[in-house]
């Protein structure tokens, strides 16, 4: 009698945009999990957030998507107009997606994608899956603004097969960002926060744990913000500056400076600071409830997200959130001292196990079929 070979898993493209690395960094317990299940997975995205998948899964094949590129402005005033503005290449991108998905697709002979926020990601001939945490749009434009945006989104996510919101139940970590009321009509599931970190008890190693992050120029304004007042602190203090292609680490009395740690040193790093100042980046806000720690968030000036998020995390006790403009590291220790925080307890993947195991069941019948 011969043997058949057990036939291979279900090979599958996981894609992340380049805007800031928190789009790479919730795909990596996706990624492990879909490897668990026997999958063959395919990465792609771009820049440095395509640095942080290579560095996480240094076996695994990565295809270069076109690249995004956004730029901020440099003044919270200026944000949506330097958006707006380059709206016209943003689309142009999503095309050049979608095209080279069509090659991509005929190559590989792939039987699923699941794309984090790249709208083009999406083909008629496969299971696709649109992960965004921003169901519900906030923008300068009111409500009447920010509905037509949402029924815009809508119709982009309905390209695709189903959709995932890396969050819990309402009003979850998100707030109405993840729960605005009215869904895509495509199947939506909420599959729990995403983090590649776990809770562990560590000693104390630095008193502050500084984490830059987002696209330039505000990554570096805030950068430049910072130093000054952290060379006075008179605790220890790391500061990452968001910067993958940086290898270096400095160490100047109490501040150590390191353009980037990969994902384990990082979480070592982070369990051992006594209190976390980040921008309120909602990849961030999901690692730092993984972890259970405490922090003071500052979003990015402009960015209606992540003002919002500040809003909904204060007031739900889970975060200290405080303005970038007129900061003052000293004032915002003493308010962060007196916050009465509420972390919520880790959830674990339970939600993203399921959503992931249906996505299988269906690649399985089709295969049969």
């Amino acid at each position: 009698m011969s043997c058949r070979p057990a036939p291979a898993g279900p090979r599958i493209l996981v894609a992340a945009l380049d805007w800031g690395l928190g789009h790479a960094t919730r795909c990596i317990p996706i990624v492990h999990r879909l490897l668990s299940r026997g999958a063959t997975v395919l990465l792609a995205g771009s820049g440095a957030s395509g640095g942080v998948l290579r560095e996480a899964f240094p076996n695994l094949s990565y295809h270069e998507l076109p690249g995004h590129e956004i730029r901020y402005a440099r003044s919270a005033g200026g944000l949506m107009w330097k958006i707006l503005q380059q709206l016209p290449r943003l689309a142009r991108t999503t095309k050049a997606e979608r095209r080279w998905l069509a090659r991509f697709v005929q190559q590989q002979g792939i039987d699923a994608v699941i794309s984090d926020n790249r709208y083009g990601l999406h083909h008629p001939g496969l299971a696709t899956v649109f992960i965004t945490h921003q169901l519900g749009i906030r923008t300068p434009l009111g409500s009447v603004g920010n509905n037509l945006l949402r029924r815009y989104h809508y119709r982009l996510i309905g390209r695709f097969g189903a959709c995932w919101v890396p969050d819990g139940p309402a009003p979850g970590l998100s707030g109405l960002l993840g729960h605005p009321g009215p869904l895509p009509t495509v199947p939506t599931r909420y599959i729990g926060p995403l983090s590649r970190f776990q809770k562990a008890e560590a000693a104390t190693l630095f008193d502050l744990a500084v984490v830059l992050s987002g696209p330039e120029p505000q990554r570096g304004i805030w950068e430049a913000q910072l130093l000054q007042q952290l060379t006075n602190f008179p605790g220890k203090v790391l500061l990452v500056r968001g910067q993958p292609r940086d290898k270096t680490s400095v160490t100047s009395g109490n501040l150590t400076r390191v353009g980037h740690l990969p994902a384990a040193e990082l979480q070592a790093a982070l369990a051992g600071a006594a209190l976390v100042l980040a921008r309120c980046g909602y990849s961030t806000v999901m690692d730092l409830a993984a972890l259970g720690k405490r922090s003071i968030l500052v979003p990015t000036p402009g960015q209606t997200e992540q003002e919002y998020l500040a809003r909904h995390l204060t007031e739900s006790g889970f975060a200290c959130c405080l303005p970038q403009k007129d900061f003052s590291l000293q004032q915002a220790l003493a308010t962060a001292g007196r916050f009465s925080y509420h972390l919520p307890t880790a959830s674990g993947h339970q939600h993203l196990d399921e959503a992931i195991d249906e996505l299988l069941a269906r690649l399985e019948v089709n295969r049969e079929a």
